[in-house]
C-alpha cells in the first residue's frame, strides 16, 4: 500500500468515526476529525515517484 492510499483510507476511516461519533455523542467523533485531516495532509504533501 503507498502513501497515496493509505492517506485515502485514513480520510475515509476519519469519515466513518466522525459520523459514528456524532450520531452516538461519542468523543470519537474528534478522533475521526483528526484522522481525516492528517489524511489530507499526507495526501496533498505526498511526493511523486521520479519518472524511470
Amino acid at each position: 500500500m503507498g502513501v497515496k492510499r493509505f492517506a485515502w483510507v485514513l480520510v475515509l476511516l476519519g469519515l466513518v468515526l466522525s459520523l459514528y461519533g456524532w450520531q452516538a455523542w461519542n468523543p470519537v467523533a474528534f478522533v475521526g476529525i483528526t484522522l481525516a485531516v492528517l489524511g489530507l495532509v499526507l495526501r496533498v504533501t505526498a511526493g511523486r515517484r521520479p519518472s524511470d
